[in-house]
């Protein structure tokens, strides 16, 4: 969460307050055991241009826990707020929001701002952020 915290932290100076940490809106957590944590970004949450995507229904349980925590802690909001969190976070609360299936359904940029609406339990996107340049995900 240190990048979250640098990119949160002139907003928290604006505001004059400290931001909370919500760890259910936290980096996804490769499982114990996995050597290469970019290898297996790639493998699980492919975002290259040309990759095949992959639909969250053939990740293992623990990411579809992780999943419903991040869309749990979005749909708990009851004011207008700032979440800072990460690529594949915005994925899974984007991917609800549009009713989609697959893990990349957007190519956020860093401290890009993507805007949501929450009706009721629905989200909806109001603006998508600025798009990833190059390859950024690590």
């Amino acid at each position: 969460m240190r990048r979250c915290r640098e990119t949160a932290a002139p907003f928290e100076v604006r505001l004059g307050a400290v931001a909370r940490v919500e760890p259910r809106v936290s980096e996804v957590v490769a499982p114990a055991g996995v050597a290469d944590r970019g290898s297996w970004l790639a493998e699980t949450f492919p975002w290259r241009y040309g990759a095949p995507g992959r639909d969250w229904a053939t990740l293992e349980p623990t990411l579809h826990l992780w999943r419903e925590d991040v869309l749990g802690a979005v749909r708990a909001i009851e004011r207008d707020c700032a979440v800072f969190t990460h690529f594949i976070a915005i994925n899974a609360i984007v991917a609800a929001a549009l009713q989609r299936r697959e893990t990349i359904v957007c190519q956020p940029g860093h401290a890009s701002i993507t805007e949501l609406a929450l009706e009721g339990e629905t989200l909806r996107v109001v603006a998508h952020g600025e798009r990833m340049r190059g390859d950024d995900v690590r």
